[in-house]
Order: C-alpha cells, then sequence, then structure tokens
C-alpha cells in the first residue's frame, strides 16, 4: 500500500514499506542513505524508488524522513564521512568510509592529490597511500561501467573523470574505478576496497624489501 500525506489515499510518489525497508538496508551497509542514482542498480526492488528520486527533490526526501523516523539511527545524508571529512560527493564519501575503516595504520588516502604534480594539473578522486607506494582511485558517481547519463549533470561529471581517464592513459597509470553500479552492491565494493589495502600493503612490503 502507498502512503499518502493523509494516510488515507494510495499516492506512487511515497515510499511503500519495502521500499523503507531497502533503503534502510543499504544505508547501512553503505555507511551512508543511497541515492536516487544508486537505486537505479538494484534491479527490481529499486525501481519505485527510483520512480521517487526521479519525481523531484522534495519526494526523495521524504523516503528519509520516513526511513529515518522508523529509525533514527540512519547515518545522516551529505557529503560529510563519519570523521568529519567533506568529500565531494555521497559516493566518494561512501568508497572514502569504506578505505577508511579498512586501511592500516600507516596508510593515509589522500583527498584530490594531483596524480603527477610534475606533469599535469589532473587530480585523483582518492589516493591509498603506504610510504612509497599509491593506488590511484576515480570514483565515478554519474553512471554505470556503459557510461550512460541521464541529465547534463551526469553527463558534466562523466566528461570530467574522461579527461582524467586520458591523462592517466598519457603517464601510464591505470587508475581503479569505481562506477555507480558498485555502490549498489555493498559487499563487492567492500571487497574491491579490502583487495586495495591488501595490495598496497603488499606493494610497501616488496619495495621496502628492494632497499
Amino acid at each position: 500500500m502507498f502512503r499518502s500525506s493523509d494516510d488515507a489515499t494510495p499516492s506512487r510518489f511515497y515510499p511503500t514499506e519495502a521500499d523503507l525497508i531497502t533503503y534502510r538496508d543499504l544505508a547501512r551497509a553503505l555507511g551512508a542513505p543511497p541515492s536516487e542514482a544508486i537505486c537505479r542498480y538494484l534491479g527490481p526492488i529499486g525501481q519505485h524508488l527510483v520512480f521517487i528520486g526521479e519525481s523531484g527533490q522534495r519526494d526523495w526526501a521524504r523516503v528519509d524522513t520516513q526511513a529515518r523516523a522508523r529509525w533514527p539511527d540512519l547515518p545522516p545524508t551529505g557529503k560529510i564521512a563519519s570523521n568529519g571529512k567533506t568529500l565531494e560527493s555521497l559516493p566518494e564519501r561512501v568508497v572514502y568510509q569504506i578505505l577508511d575503516s579498512l586501511k592500516h595504520e600507516d596508510m593515509e588516502i589522500d583527498l584530490h592529490q594531483p596524480i603527477m604534480a610534475d606533469l599535469g594539473a589532473e587530480k585523483a578522486d582518492l589516493t591509498l597511500r603506504r610510504r612509497s607506494a599509491a593506488c590511484f582511485i576515480e570514483v565515478i558517481g554519474s553512471c554505470g561501467p556503459n557510461r550512460i547519463t541521464r541529465n547534463d549533470h551526469e553527463l558534466r561529471g562523466l566528461e570530467r573523470f574522461e579527461r582524467r581517464e586520458a591523462f592517466y592513459r598519457r603517464v601510464g597509470i591505470t587508475p581503479v574505478c569505481i562506477f555507480l553500479d558498485l555502490l549498489a552492491r555493498p559487499e563487492d565494493l567492500k571487497a574491491l576496497c579490502q583487495s586495495l589495502v591488501d595490495r598496497i600493503a603488499d606493494d610497501g612490503s616488496d619495495r621496502e624489501m628492494s632497499l
């Protein structure tokens, strides 16, 4: 049954019980409430949430309000990570928080630092570092790996990434690209982040042994 403002007339613009549970579960798994764009990649269970999100910001905000009234412990919305760092987007925040929870004490996560400052001004979204080892990470929050965008804002985001992608090619670096669809699969995202932490730990160890 769809909800409405007077709880009497069904409305497609209000979340169902199933919508709220889906939203709650994804928010808890990601450490941040999902956007409508992330819900596009949930399959059938996300279809009505996508409809609400595409109906307007007020309708989407209502989903969070109703979910938070039921589950006040849900993580806050926005771009500010749990440790107070401000990211450029919600997808960046999600990836940053997961990496931050997994990284070793001797690792750092740089935000928007130059990829190779002596060759150009392009900056990576996130850079996981351990001593001289570095892993460059691009969070593409505008689309999935098919690179299909739905509006001008998403198109501009994709174009910015593709400029950085061209720079990576010129300097011979292969970044880790996290497209939006992966955020709809939190366990896969966490597994990828764990693999990056493990890899940078191994790379750092290998370099120390070679010195």
